[in-house]
């Protein structure tokens, strides 16, 4: 871990998708109060056209939700500078795991501070992940969630889901397990690094981000009046012990399916049959608060 307030040069990048009067604001305090507080660091501030790389940085900032980190880390998979996040999305799932619930002056204490933490990521196919990857019904949500983009959180993900819980079909997978092909029907197939997606709901509550691997769950197939009945409990992260659902830990594993399936990847969408993940540890260095663990 590093703790500096020397002179630094910054790249501060927000989603240039946001371009509401809340998000001006957040980021235009921003720059004021380090302009206050810390007058002789350099900030390159950018919304429009992200720069092709981040030499000469010493740090980067983020500001937006999870859909704008996964744009990150994957425009810079080999970002070696700390990145510092700053919430301002429907979705802020992975800031709120370094972060938890904190004021904006709370927030940018700790950036100041610098400190550091190196937490791991994960990837499916060609793309780097923050939070998880949600296969079959968790992708067929996102591609109707247009009321998310407005209404935004979890009330903006019930909306999406719940038609989705009448309609979507179980489906087959196989994957290998110790040297064991597994095949399995499913209704559910969730990849997690972190804990939470959607806004908030809490499907991964033990996990961590610091560990080097990745958690999975399997839902064996359930009627639709149990769906609706579970949603809510799944999204306070209160579904761990029930007998229908089967976690455990990989650091890597190979998914196949037995149709084309959408999947949800950090609040993008990836169609494909086979989904081949991999844990990457310590990925990303982050600035955290004094306290992370």
């Amino acid at each position: 871990m590093t703790n500096s307030i020397a002179t630094k040069k910054i790249c501060f990048l927000v989603n240039p998708l946001k371009k509401s009067s809340k998000i001006k604001t957040y980021f235009e305090w921003v720059l004021n109060e380090i302009g206050i507080q810390r007058p002789q660091w350099l900030i390159d501030f950018y919304q429009e056209g992200w720069p092709s790389n981040l030499l000469h940085y010493e740090e980067v900032w983020v500001m937006g939700g999870d859909g704008t980190f996964n744009y990150f880390v994957n425009k810079y998979p080999d970002c070696s500078i700390p990145i510092g996040l700053f919430e301002g999305g429907t979705g802020n799932d992975f800031y709120w795991k370094v972060f938890g619930k904190i004021t904006r002056e709370e927030h940018l204490g700790h950036i100041l501070k610098g400190i550091t933490a190196s937490l791991d990521a994960g990837q499916v196919n060609h793309m780097i992940f923050l939070n998880g990857v949600g296969i079959g019904i968790e992708g067929d949500v996102l591609k109707s969630m247009k009321a998310i983009r407005f209404i935004g959180g979890a009330l903006g993900y019930y909306l999406a889901a719940i038609p989705q819980l009448f309609k979507f079909k179980s489906y087959e997978i196989s994957f290998n397990r110790a040297g064991k092909i597994i095949s399995k029907k499913v209704f559910l197939c969730m990849v997690f690094n972190s804990s939470r997606a959607g806004g908030g709901f809490h499907f991964f509550p033990m996990a961590s981000i610091q560990d080097g691997a990745l958690d999975m769950m399997l839902c064996n197939p359930i009627a639709v009046i149990k769906r609706l009945f579970y949603m809510p409990l799944i999204q306070k992260g209160k579904h761990v012990n029930y007998p229908f659902l089967a976690f455990s830990t990989v650091q890597s594993t190979t998914i196949q399916c037995n149709r084309l399936l959408n999947a949800q990847v950090d609040g993008e969408v990836l169609e494909a049959d086979t989904f081949d993940f991999k844990s990457l540890p310590a990925k990303f260095k982050y600035i955290v608060p004094h306290s992370f663990s």
